[in-house]
């Protein structure tokens, strides 16, 4: 939920583009919406924070939410069992596309074809996509370079690593909703030693 995510001036742009596209999707200029970082930081709590809002905004919406590796599997499994059509249908009926870590997508060239002629049809449809990625999308290597221009044609926002404060924040707030009483000391020593994973962060408490 976005209301379990503390904003600093590291995701703070990040989390805006989320909200905007969780109120109205398909139709503002976020389309598609990639949010981009290294590993831990909070990609996955938004793009899931956003099909949680469109769900409770619009139950009638169809969400389909996935990794990217999921949706490979589901591509190699419709090529051997011969149902590519359902397997094009199911993303292809999304009213929004939730796509998590992309980057998997490098050097599967079948994949990134089934991948962009859903990606289009969504698109011109007006539906929304969004991603997640451990990098910009203009870096990756072993990516197609249409379906490069088409991550590019919407919005890219990262998430940095969080600073201290933000880290202590993170660290207070999980505490409380597990109810530990840590000393602040305690809260500091591990917000100075865990800088740059907020999942690490999380998973200490």
């Amino acid at each position: 939920l976005f209301e379990n995510f503390i904003e600093g001036s590291n995701c703070q742009f990040a989390k805006s583009a989320a909200e905007s596209v969780a109120s109205d999707p398909g139709n503002g200029s976020f389309n598609p919406l990639i949010i981009y970082g290294g590993v831990g930081l909070g990609k996955t709590h938004l793009i899931h924070s956003i099909g949680n809002r469109i769900r409770t905004n619009d139950p009638s919406k169809r969400l389909v939410l996935a990794t990217s590796e999921k949706f490979t599997l589901d591509f190699v499994n419709s090529l051997r069992k011969h149902k590519t059509v359902e397997f094009a249908n199911e993303y292809r009926s999304a009213d929004v596309l939730l796509i998590d870590d992309i980057q998997f997508f490098r050097g599967k060239e079948q994949t990134q074809e089934q991948f962009f002629h859903t990606f289009n049809e969504l698109y011109q449809s007006g539906k929304q996509v969004v991603m997640t990625a451990d990098r910009y999308p203009g870096e990756m290597q072993g990516m197609q370079d249409r379906l490069l221009s088409r991550f590019q044609s919407g919005l890219s926002v990262d998430i940095q690593p969080p600073d201290f404060e933000i880290r202590v924040a993170i660290l207070m707030d999980k505490a409380e909703m597990n109810g530990i009483d840590l000393t602040y000391d305690v809260i500091e020593f591990i917000a100075r030693h865990i800088k740059n994973n907020v999942r690490d962060l999380e998973g200490t408490i």
